[in-house]
């Protein structure tokens, strides 16, 4: 199976910490059932304080390094846990620059994650032991991250959407939809483009998007161990995903979910890193 599909393809990253500051994560290759090579780098914590694991799925043309080097932004909420005594374990995976973490006839990559990945990561870090595992996404990656936790009931108990790819058009959309869409947003008609041009490519029809749509999947989780979840966005975003970011809590609010929005001034992709930092060291659920 090739994972490359025109220009996209599939990545994904976990990561861990160990003093956050200074240290350097370590990297490597592996490769799946599937026949596919993905690069991933670990990170791994203060296990002795806690035996959290955080999740990180990056956004557009990302790559396994890119929590680490974003000093104002991810980087950035290492070092503030760091400050506060909070060192989880983080873990990082990418197959390409674009990717989408679905489970269909042409990717069926949730199963890999869940059955490969996931035990491979967390035995790098020593196991998840009595801790949590905790999510996080940017952009395309907080898309990738609403597969994970609806799709894989009781698995995070806490997940961060940031500047999510999260809207209430989608790739078979009529076009008088998505001109409303672009007005009523005010974003950029190239990114809308760029966004539905790469679901076109993952997503084979209508069904199979609505199979997918993140709305959808709130209205049908199963069970009652559901995980909370906070999702920051830029009001001036230029894929528009403030009004998708939005709507979302609301509905998850609606489904029964514990979920919070914290918006704020400026574009893609702008969120609450202090209050992101807080999220995830508080042990509430």
């Amino acid at each position: 199976m090739k994972f490359a599909v025109g220009m996209l393809a599939f990545s994904l990253v976990v990561f861990a910490s160990n003093g956050f500051a200074g240290t350097q994560p370590v990297c490597g290759t592996q490769t799946t059932s599937l026949g596919d090579s993905y690069d991933y780098c670990v990170h791994t914590g203060n296990r002795a304080k806690t035996q959290d694991v955080v999740y990180y799925f990056h956004g557009l043309w990302g790559n396994a390094r890119q929590f680490f080097d974003q000093r104002r932004d991810t980087s950035w909420v290492l070092k503030r846990w760091a400050q506060l005594g909070y060192e989880p374990s983080v873990v990082t995976i990418s197959f390409g620059e674009i990717w989408l973490l679905v489970n269909n006839q042409k990717f069926p990559l949730l199963p890999v994650f869940q059955n490969e990945m996931m035990p491979f990561l967390e035995g790098k870090v020593g196991g998840l032991g009595g801790g949590r595992r905790l999510l996080m996404g940017e952009s395309m990656g907080g898309f990738n991250a609403s597969q994970a936790s609806l799709q894989l009931p009781a698995t995070f108990s806490k997940v961060a959407l940031l500047c999510p790819a999260l809207t209430v058009i989608g790739p078979y959309s009529s076009p008088e939809d998505i001109d409303k869409y672009i007005a009523r947003t005010k974003a950029l008609r190239s990114r809308v483009n760029l966004m539905l041009g790469i679901s076109r490519e993952v997503f084979a029809d209508e069904a199979d998007w609505q199979s997918h749509n993140p709305f959808n999947l709130l209205t049908r989780y199963p069970g009652l161990i559901r995980p909370v979840f906070f999702v920051s966005t830029g009001l001036q975003d230029e894929f528009g995903f403030q009004e998708g970011s939005a709507e979302f809590v609301k509905a998850a609010q609606s489904a029964g979910f514990s979920a919070t929005w914290l918006p704020l001034a400026g574009g893609h992709c702008k969120y609450n890193r202090e209050a992101l930092a807080q999220f995830f060291l508080s042990r509430i659920r």
